[in-house]
């Protein structure tokens, strides 16, 4: 249980160091029960930094500021935060560790698989909160005088306009200059 546990929090393989340590915290819970053990190894892996951060060291011996490849199961961590905001499935590790996650075609396979995912809807809010600034939408009001048809109905209106239309371009996998000069959009 810990070891599967600890495999998708810390979004890569692990080994007995991995595990021992949680072993400890369930030893010290487990003459209450099997359930008070578990749950205290688990209360342990969500403090663990492994857990808490994405941690990415730059190789060794590499010259500070050069490129690199990173490693596929970096790449599934990396491709998942990014698209999911979420870690990694099994299916994307399971990729990462046998060394194909790299490979273009199974890349291009799996970045396709992850878009058509429910869990891609944080790309389209995410990227749009951050990038437009949508995010800042409520904190926005526009002055009542001029425009007093403007309620929280149409600002929530305005901002699911401009999410349905990023994730259109995402979903019919359109052209970034579109984003500029399409001559449609989406309302309700």
């Amino acid at each position: 249980i810990l070891e599967h546990l600890a495999r998708r929090a810390y979004r890569r393989p692990v080994s007995e160091p991995d595990i021992e340590p949680l072993l400890g915290f369930y030893r010290a819970r487990a003459e209450q029960s099997f359930d008070a053990g578990i749950q205290y190894a688990l209360q342990r892996l969500l403090v663990s930094p492994e857990f808490l951060f994405r941690i990415q060291a730059d190789p060794v011996d590499l010259p500070q500021g050069v490129a690199y490849r990173l490693s596929d199961v970096a790449l599934a961590s990396q491709l998942s935060f990014f698209l999911w905001s979420s870690i990694p499935d099994d299916e994307l590790l399971d990729l990462a560790e046998a060394g194909w996650l790299s490979t273009p075609a199974v890349l291009e396979e799996q970045v396709r698989r992850m878009l058509g995912d429910p869990r891609a809807k944080a790309l389209v809010t995410n990227f749009t909160g951050q990038w437009l600034h949508l995010r800042n939408m409520q904190a926005v009001t526009p002055d009542p005088h001029r425009f007093p048809e403007f309620n929280d109905t149409l600002r929530d209106a305005f901002r699911r306009e401009t999410e349905l239309f990023f994730e259109h371009q995402i979903s019919e996998d359109r052209s970034v200059m579109e984003l500029l000069t399409a001559d449609y959009t989406f309302v309700n």
